[in-house]
């Protein structure tokens, strides 16, 4: 097992130098995250506080090939100088409506969601930048409103430092 230790080390190592030298480069970059196991999937960006000033972005709970393309759509549009801010509805692919909040330093800090994207920011010495996380509805039309919820702790849990307005 020690082997495939070494190959998830070295793969690791790998793509962390290959975010670095594209965000050195002017680029930002998207990690697509599959949860497993009951866990949910997530996505964020790599790179948007650095070249552009920008909170980076993060959507949790929705495919993690979907959310990386909504992301790069965005980063996209964020490298043009659109500016995404906390408390605003973004209109995305297919008409998707999300909802815009600040995560908490609490959340960006601790635990895994943000793992990747630290390890790159320390390579310059950098903590991981405000990030904003963008909440999807659910089929009746409702988006995660209180911490904890557990109609969507394990769907969408919302990272914010407070809770939101429907």
């Amino acid at each position: 097992m020690e082997g495939h230790s070494d190959h998830v080390c070295v793969a690791l190592e790998l793509i962390i130098n290959t975010f670095s030298t594209d965000i050195e480069n002017g680029e930002f970059n998207i990690a697509a995250l599959i949860g497993g196991d009951g866990a949910c999937d997530w996505s964020y960006s790599v790179g948007l506080h650095r070249c552009f000033g920008h909170p980076e972005l993060l959507i949790v709970g929705l495919d993690a090939g979907f959310t990386g393309a909504i992301l790069e759509l965005l980063g996209t549009e964020v490298a043009q100088g659109r500016v995404i801010q906390p408390g605003e509805e973004v209109t995305v692919i297919d008409g998707l409506v999300m909802r815009t909040h600040l995560v908490d330093p609490l959340w960006r800090s601790m635990g895994e969601w943000f793992a990747l994207g630290q390890a790159v920011m320390s390579r310059w010495g950098a903590k991981w930048p405000d990030t904003i996380q963008l909440l999807w509805a659910d089929d009746s039309g409702r988006y995660p409103e209180r911490l904890g919820d557990p109609y969507w702790m394990l769907r969408q849990p919302l990272l914010s430092a407070q809770h939101c307005n429907a």
